[in-house]
C-alpha cells in the first residue's frame, strides 16, 4: 500500500456541497494510487453526485478499473457511482458491483476477511469479520460502522480496520441502519443492530468477550454514543462527528445541504417525496437527550472526533456530551470540518492506539 502523498487536487469549479470533501478523498484513494487530480476531473466532469451522469461516469471509472484487475481501486469508483446512497436502480448496480471488487480485493488481504451473517431477530445479516492473521485467541474486537454515505466496504471504514489490524485487535464490520445491507432503517431503535453485532463476538471461540469496544463514523458516531450509555461493560466506543442533540433538531434539519436532506431521507426508509417537516420530526426523535439518554454518569469510556467547523453536525455536539454527564476524551481540530475528515491520517492511529489500551490489546 503506497503512502506516497499526490499533490492537492484542483478543485475549482466543482460544485461547494461536494468540493470540500475532494481532497479528502484524494488523499484516501493516494493509498492505492489514485491520482487526486483524476479524482477532481471525474467529480468535475460527472456533476452533482446521484444524479444519472454521475453514476454513469463514476460506474465507467470502476469498469475500466476492474478490467485491469485492480479491484480495490474499482471498489472506490463504485462507491463514488454510489455516493451519497442507493437513490436508483443504477447506482444498486454500482453498490453491487463495489461490493463484489472489494470482496475480490480481500482475497489478498494480509489479515483475512471473512463474510458472516449476523444473527437477527427472525433473520441474519451480512458483516465482514477479520481476525489479525497470526493469533492465539483471546481477541480484543472492534465493532465499525460508518454513516449516511459512507458504509462497511467503503474506503475510510477498510483504512481504520488495518490501523486495528495491525495492533491485534479483530473487527466485525458492519453497516450502520439505514445504509448498505443493514436490515433496518435509523430509528430510536436502531441500536438492535449493532447490539446483535456484540453478541456474535461474545459468542465467537476467539474473541474475548470483555474486551469488546465499538467505533462509529459521522452519523455512525450516534450510535457510539448511544451504546457508551446503554453498555457500560464495553471496553470503549468511539465517536467519529456523530450528531447527539444539537444536529438532530428542526432548525439544523433545515439548514443542511439538499444532498444532506435526501440522504437522511433515505437513512430513514422514507418516501423521497416525504414533507421536509416530516422528515425534521423523524430526525428529531433521535436525540439522545429526547431519548432520556442524557444525562448519564454510567457509561462506558468514550472518545471522540470531529472538526472545530463541522458544517454538518456542529461541534456543540460533541461539547454537549460532556455537558451531560459523560467523562469523554476528545480530539478536537480547530480548522477542520466534518468527521476532522483533513486530519485523518493524525487521528486514525491515535484512535486505534486509544482502542489498544481500552481493550488490553
Amino acid at each position: 500500500m503506497s503512502t506516497h502523498l499526490h499533490p492537492a487536487p484542483n478543485i475549482d469549479d466543482i460544485p461547494a456541497e461536494i468540493g470540500g470533501r475532494i481532497r479528502k478523498w484524494a488523499d484516501l484513494g493516494s493509498e492505492f494510487g489514485i491520482d487526486g487530480n483524476r479524482i477532481a476531473t471525474a467529480v468535475r466532469t460527472a456533476g452533482s453526485p446521484g444524479r444519472p451522469a454521475w453514476v454513469a461516469t463514476m460506474t465507467t471509472l470502476g469498469d475500466e478499473t476492474y478490467a485491469r484487475d485492480r479491484p480495490m481501486e474499482a471498489s472506490y469508483w463504485y462507491f463514488m457511482a454510489r455516493f451519497p446512497h442507493v437513490l436508483s436502480p443504477a447506482a444498486a448496480r454500482a453498490y453491487d458491483r463495489h461490493v463484489s471488487a472489494y470482496l475480490a480485493a480481500a482475497r489478498d488481504f494480509e489479515h483475512p476477511l471473512e463474510e458472516v451473517r449476523i444473527p437477527f431477530e427472525d433473520s441474519t445479516f451480512p458483516a465482514y469479520l477479520r481476525l489479525p492473521r497470526h493469533h492465539s485467541g483471546n481477541l480484543a474486537a472492534v465493532v465499525m460502522w460508518g454513516g449516511m454515505d459512507v458504509w462497511k466496504s467503503d474506503l475510510e471504514i477498510h483504512l481504520q480496520a488495518e490501523q486495528l489490524l495491525r495492533l491485534g485487535i479483530s473487527v466485525l464490520q458492519i453497516d450502520l441502519p439505514g445504509t448498505g445491507e443493514s436490515p433496518v432503517p435509523m430509528s430510536p431503535t436502531a441500536e438492535r443492530v449493532p447490539l446483535a453485532a456484540i453478541d456474535f463476538l461474545r459468542n465467537h471461540p476467539a474473541i474475548n468477550e470483555t474486551r469488546i469496544a465499538v467505533w462509529g463514523l459521522s452519523f455512525g458516531g450516534y450510535l457510539a454514543v448511544k451504546l457508551a450509555a446503554l453498555l457500560p461493560d464495553l471496553a470503549g466506543a468511539v465517536n467519529n462527528g456523530g450528531p447527539v442533540h444539537h444536529a438532530l433538531t428542526h432548525e439544523r434539519f433545515h439548514r443542511l445541504p439538499q444532498g444532506a436532506r435526501i440522504t437522511l431521507t433515505r437513512l430513514l426508509a422514507l418516501d423521497p417525496s416525504t414533507a421536509p417537516a416530516t422528515v425534521a420530526d423523524r430526525v428529531a426523535d433521535l436525540s439522545l437527550i429526547t431519548l432520556n439518554l442524557l444525562p448519564t454518569h454510567h457509561h462506558a469510556p468514550l472518545l471522540s472526533i470531529n472538526g472545530e467547523l463541522d458544517d454538518l453536525i456542529p461541534i456543540e455536539d460533541l461539547y454537549v456530551i460532556s455537558e451531560q454527564g459523560i467523562r469523554q476524551d476528545r480530539m478536537i481540530y480547530g480548522t477542520d470540518i466534518h468527521v476532522a475528515g483533513r486530519n485523518w491520517r493524525h487521528h486514525h492511529p491515535l484512535t486505534a492506539a486509544w482502542l489498544a489500551a481500552k481493550t488490553n490489546a
